[in-house]
């Protein structure tokens, strides 16, 4: 074979290479492009932790989380399905407190707003709904006019939720000045056993969630009933949210765009259940 004859080969096959290899460098670019594409498309996940013992707020039954808020948030997360898949996973209230101030959680629902004492959290959703904290207590024990009860006197025991910032300024007072002990129990159930057995003398939660609370246990307690207690006084009228980590953007760089989209979402459904 010719030398001129080899060289043409050799060109030939030189130039199916080069195209082969550019027809391979091309597929790749494509693949990384398309899987960047899929990548970008996929919802991103997001969880929201839940009080696990809040009825009818938020709580487990059968192993489900259930109740007004979940299905509210569930709601609002249809809306925005394409862009994230949102799970929310119940626990306990004051361990899910704590995730958030030791920065292991995204967000946590359904605290109320707490500047103060709560600064890790930053910023609130939307209100989820409007909340009346009272105070249920035995017949013969009141909580009017705290401060001015005589310091001589026993101090009045109150019941809380663990991890539940719900007392006013005049309670906070009285706890300060010894005229109230307070005692946090785990949840609504093992404060109205408590209120029920005078173990405290006083319960203090959101209105509905005590008397559904109250309801659930009346084949337990035998006698029990709201008419057992004294509704003695409003102490706090406060909204509901969803409260985020305060910061970690680089962690959660998704984090102002969701909550944008879920407010809006929140928004929707929330119109709608307001105007049907």
């Amino acid at each position: 074979m010719s030398e001129a004859v080899k060289a043409n080969q050799c060109r030939s096959l030189h130039r199916e290479y080069s195209g082969y290899m550019q027809l391979v460098r091309l597929l790749v670019l494509f693949s990384i492009i398309t899987s960047s594409i899929v990548r970008a498309a996929s919802p991103i996940p997001v969880t929201i932790l839940a009080d696990d013992s809040y009825p009818p707020y938020s709580y487990v039954q059968d192993g489900k989380l259930v109740g007004i808020y979940p299905t509210l948030i569930l709601e609002a997360a249809k809306l925005i399905k394409e862009e994230y898949q949102v799970e929310l996973r119940p626990i306990p209230w004051k361990r899910g407190v704590a995730a958030l101030e030791q920065g292991e959680a995204f967000a946590l629902m359904p605290p109320y707003i707490h500047l103060d004492t709560r600064p890790y959290i930053w910023p609130y959703s939307v209100a989820l709904k409007q909340e009346e904290v009272v105070a249920f207590c035995n017949p013969g024990i009141t909580l009017q006019n705290i401060t001015q009860r005589d310091s001589e006197l026993a101090p009045i025991n109150i019941g809380l939720n663990a991890g539940f910032l719900i007392l006013d300024d005049a309670l906070k007072e009285a706890r300060k000045t010894g005229r109230i002990i307070v005692w946090e129990n785990k949840n609504t159930r093992a404060n109205i056993i408590k209120l029920y057995k005078k173990r405290v003398d006083c319960y203090i939660n959101d209105r509905l969630s005590t008397l559904i609370g109250i309801s659930d246990l009346q084949d337990q307690l035998p006698g029990l009933s709201a008419q057992s207690f004294v509704e003695d006084r409003i102490v706090l009228s406060r909204s509901a949210h969803i409260g985020y980590l305060k910061g970690y953007e680089g962690k959660y760089p998704y984090k102002a765009d969701f909550i944008a989209k879920m407010d809006e979402a929140l928004n929707t459904v929330l119109q709608k259940a307001t105007h049907p």
